[in-house]
């Protein structure tokens, strides 16, 4: 019996040892490799010196979360863009959009991870390649998770996550002298702490935007998304609108929603106890061309008693989006401009569509969508 035991221990530390060996092979992440997919800008405005608001509709790839150099190289392209339009001066404002840091789950992670046609088989790669650590964060799952799988694959970076995210952003900020609204990222209940880095705790995803000053400091509020959609719900936590922190930033005060928010009353009655100059909201839109496709109305909540219900199935999505978020209730705080962003990109199969939308003191501007990224500056005036 004592030699069955020995013999199953060995054989348990080979298995043990070449599993180890095998989830670190395929990790040399290839050259950096910028390709912007850069379809159009926009100017509104002239400068009058109070500063501008920029929106980059990124264009985003599974290659390009391979490490934080990738990452920060090709964000870094389109402030280089925006540079050399003579965009970028102490009083601007760049917006990024949603989930631009989320995919940071996938950094460091073995190459066949990013090759895979679909997001069911990169993640399965993900799981497979960090089966303990993946497992540890299972068990840890608060109760509240109702989908353990996505949460438990966020929550198995988050930390690696959470450095890369702001450690890319402030060098960026500081680099080029501009405050940043980071887009949004998945993570555990995280907190600022002094203005330095976001600390997190073992509970409930937040999809949360960071706001990076020019020197590259941290604002000390996290704007936390309050109404996630349906896809969402069963593993990001809600999170209380009435906690919408306001930002005192160089153009002036300015709020930030988070995509879905922005449909929501009750976003804007939060915000509207003080003079807004701007409201950012970065966005993302699954599946392509889905603009073009019929609304089938909010996702995940009710919708709001000022909603016209005959409008779900009848107008699309595009025209849902231009009448039911942004540029129709920001007129409830009278902010002079707005801005809507969207990630763009080819990540696995998931697809993306989106609008760019510009509130402009009473104009809406919002072009055709293209395939490709897009950026816009907004001069304020």
């Amino acid at each position: 019996m004592k030699k069955f035991f020995k013999i199953l221990s060995t054989i348990l530390v080979l298995a043990l040892t070449a599993y180890f060996i095998w989830s670190t092979l395929g990790r040399t992440p290839a050259a950096v490799n910028v390709q912007l997919h850069l379809d159009s800008s926009y100017v509104l405005n002239a400068d009058s010196g109070k500063g501008n608001v920029i929106g980059i509709n990124a264009y985003m790839t599974p290659e390009d979360y391979t490490t934080a150099d990738h990452f920060e190289q090709k964000l870094k392209g389109y402030l280089e863009v925006c540079k050399q339009k003579g965009w970028l001066n102490a009083k601007t404002v760049v917006i990024f959009p949603e989930y631009i840091g989320a995919w940071l789950v996938v950094e460091g992670e073995k190459k066949s991870v990013y090759t895979k046609a679909t997001i069911d088989e990169a993640l399965t790669g993900f799981v497979t390649s960090n089966f303990f650590s993946y497992m540890r964060s299972w068990f840890m799952s608060p109760d509240s998770a109702a989908d353990k799988v996505k949460h438990s694959v966020f929550a198995t970076k988050g930390q690696r996550m959470a450095e890369v995210y702001t450690a890319v952003f402030s060098k960026l900020a500081k680099s080029y002298g501009v405050t940043i609204i980071g887009g949004s990222i998945l993570l555990q209940e995280p907190r600022v702490v002094k203005q330095k880095y976001i600390d997190l705790k073992n509970g409930s995803l937040e999809n949360i935007t960071a706001v990076f000053n020019a020197d590259g400091s941290l604002q000390p509020a996290l704007t936390r998304k309050a109404f996630p959609i349906a896809d969402e719900l069963p593993f990001v936590k809600k999170c209380p609108p009435s906690e919408l922190p306001i930002y005192n930033l160089p153009i002036g005060k300015t709020s930030v929603m988070i995509c879905a928010d922005s449909w929501f009353p009750e976003s804007y009655e939060v915000v509207n106890k003080d003079s807004l100059t701007l409201l950012a909201v970065p966005s993302y839109t699954q599946t392509n061309h889905s603009m073009g496709t019929k609304w089938v109305g909010y996702s995940g909540f009710d919708e709001p008693k000022d909603v016209d219900s005959t409008d779900i199935g009848k107008i699309t999505l595009r025209d849902a989006w231009l009448k039911y978020t942004m540029p129709t209730r920001i007129k409830s705080i009278t902010a002079p401009y707005g801005m809507t962003v969207s990630l763009r990109g080819q990540l696995w199969d998931l697809g993306t569509d989106g609008e760019l939308i510009v509130y402009n003191r009473g104009q809406v501007f919002c072009p055709q969508a293209m395939e490709g990224a897009s950026l816009v500056n907004l001069w304020i005036n």
